[in-house]
């Protein structure tokens, strides 16, 4: 291999290797993501993918706009553990509110972004915790 071509794509590793985000703002990432996504439909399919770093995977099926991918795991195991196949989720835009249907239940959890490191120090500091919940300082 060419030393010329080398060192750039060393230097480019190295690069992204070097995460320089705290962890109050690495949890806020993952609670900003989450708070502006928007998803529902019915589950067909949930699985822990062995291929990718042990992902917790839920499939989602809208009628009108096909499968939607859903990873959870940054969220708690008991939340993946409680949605079963066949369950319809609704989570708006600008909530991190998820509501889940099935046959007989009807519930709203509130997202907790558990396997997050920091989550017990940083979840009521956030602010879009506070905002859904209506949390003043």
């Amino acid at each position: 291999m060419d030393v010329k071509l080398f060192f750039p794509i060393i230097f480019f590793f190295i690069i992204i290797a070097c995460d320089n985000r705290t962890q109050k703002e690495k949890f806020d990432k993952h609670v900003y993501d989450e708070y502006h996504s928007k998803y529902n439909g019915i589950v067909i399919a949930k699985y822990i993918d062995n291929n990718d770093h042990n992902r917790h995977i839920i499939k989602i099926e809208h009628e009108v706009f096909g499968i939607n991918r859903k990873d959870l795991t940054f969220q708690s195991l008991q939340l993946f553990d409680f949605i079963q196949v066949g369950d319809t989720l609704l989570k708006d835009n600008q909530s991190i509110k998820l509501n889940i249907k099935r046959m007989n239940l009807d519930t709203v959890i509130p997202l907790d972004f558990g396997n997050v490191k920091g989550k017990n120090l940083y979840y009521w500091e956030n602010q879009y915790v506070k905002r859904e919940f209506s949390i003043d300082d």
